[in-house]
Parts: structure tokens; C-alpha cells; sequence
């Protein structure tokens, strides 16, 4: 399950740099969404472009910053970032799955499909709205997110608690689980209500376990990424399209 690369005889400084870069997110997210209510931003465009930079910009420069500056491995390699052909199969396998597994959720949650989005329509379907409901969610969040909670998260979780002579299962289940739940806890930052919270929060879950064991056994993030990109193109898309 675990490759001789992600074995480590002591601890790296990826774990305390991981919780700088969500910490840092977090705090960004909600100081937004705070100058958002008090009404600062009236130009809309701007207050959706800042609402994914400040949770890009520091998860994709946390990972650069241990990747460049502190990783054992020079580049990308150092959160195990590459892809094979087959990394499409599981990945779009996984994304499906994924998916099917969030509209029950939602089902159960909202009493129907799909709640979980927001408002996709747009007075012109220009350049902007190109990337602001296609480009963004889809392309864009899915590495960068990856890229930071199954590449660095994980990872650094892994090799702490192997540090912590955890037997080799027991750290890549505690490294996913971990992941998993940073990664559905950031997602619910900015809901507006409890079953809101509990439906994003369960969904997110749910494929951010499945991202991590793929990750897990297969040693690489192309497949994650992949799933992830499916995972937000079956609700975003449908949507997008629709309106």
C-alpha cells in the first residue's frame, strides 16, 4: 500500500507547514465572507474571483513552499504528483461513485438533487463566466486541492505517525481520514445552515476518503485528481449548462 518512498525514519517539517497553509485558509474564508455581508464587495465579479483566491493561493503556496523549500523530493515529486493511463480509469470510476454516493446524501438532506450548488445562471456566458462556473470549480480547485490535502495533508499525517511507530495500515488510515476531514471541514466553512453543514460536510467526506485511499494504494495523485475533477464537473456542468 505504501511505497519505500513514504517511509520515513523521523518526522518532516510537512505537518506544521500543512496546518500554516489551513489555518491561514480558514481564516481568510471567513474574514471574507464577513466584509461579504457587511457589503464591501459591489462588484460581484470581484467577490467571486477573491472567494477562490483565498483558498488558492495559500493551499497552492503551502505546497510550492514544502515542495521548492523544505521537501525530500525536488518538485511536485515531493507530494507524490504524477499520473499514469490508468489513473483515468479510477479516477472517473471513483468520481461516479462519488457522486452517486452525494446526491443520496443530498436526497436525504435537501428531499431532492443537486441543492448543494448555487446559482450557475449569468447574463452572458463570456470569458468570465467561462472560468468563474466551468474553469474554477472544475479545473482549477480539483489540483489545487488535491495537490494540498492528498499530496501534503496525507502525506505529512503519514509520515508523522509512522515517526510515532504507528504500524505501516494504521498510518495511512489515520493519513486519510485526516485528510478527509480537513478537507470536508473547509468546505463548510461558508454554509448557511445546519443541514447544509451536514449534507456538504458528509459529501465531502465521503469522496475525500475515497481520494485518499486511491492515492494511498496507488502512490500518486493523478488518480484523485481525476476523480475529483468528475466528482464537481457531474454537479457543476448540469447545472452550468441548464441555466
Amino acid at each position: 500500500m505504501t511505497s519505500a518512498a513514504d517511509r520515513v525514519s523521523g518526522p518532516r517539517p510537512g505537518l506544521g507547514i500543512a496546518a500554516v497553509g489551513l489555518v491561514s485558509t480558514v481564516l481568510l474564508v471567513v474574514l471574507l465572507n464577513e466584509l461579504y455581508r457587511r457589503g464591501v464587495f459591489a462588484d460581484q465579479q470581484q467577490a467571486v474571483l477573491l472567494s477562490y483566491l483565498v483558498v488558492w493561493l495559500p493551499l497552492l503556496g503551502t505546497v510550492l513552499t514544502f515542495c521548492f523549500a523544505v521537501g525530500a523530493r525536488p518538485g511536485l515529486r515531493g507530494v507524490r504528483f504524477a499520473f499514469q493511463p490508468l489513473d483515468l480509469l479510477w479516477g472517473l470510476t471513483l468520481g461516479v461513485v462519488a457522486r452517486v454516493l452525494a446526491t443520496v446524501v443530498e436526497i436525504a438532506g435537501y428531499g431532492r438533487m443537486g441543492s448543494s450548488g448555487g446559482a450557475l445562471d449569468a447574463p452572458a456566458h463570456d470569458l468570465w463566466w467561462v472560468f468563474a462556473v466551468i474553469l474554477a470549480p472544475v479545473v482549477v480547485s480539483p489540483y489545487i486541492e488535491e495537490l494540498f490535502f492528498r499530496g501534503l495533508v496525507q502525506r505529512a499525517v503519514q509520515s508523522a505517525s509512522a515517526a510515532n511507530r504507528a504500524s505501516p495500515r494504521l498510518a495511512v488510515g489515520i493519513a486519510v481520514a485526516v485528510s478527509a476531514v480537513t478537507f470536508a471541514l473547509l468546505h463548510v466553512i461558508d454554509t448557511s445552515s445546519i443541514t447544509a453543514t451536514v449534507v456538504i460536510g458528509v459529501s465531502t467526506l465521503l469522496f475525500g476518503l475515497g481520494a485518499g485511499a486511491l492515492t494511498a494504494v496507488t502512490g500518486r495523485l493523478g488518480g484523485a485528481i481525476v476523480a475529483h475533477v468528475v466528482f464537481n464537473a457531474l454537479v457543476v456542468l448540469p447545472a452550468a449548462l441548464g441555466g
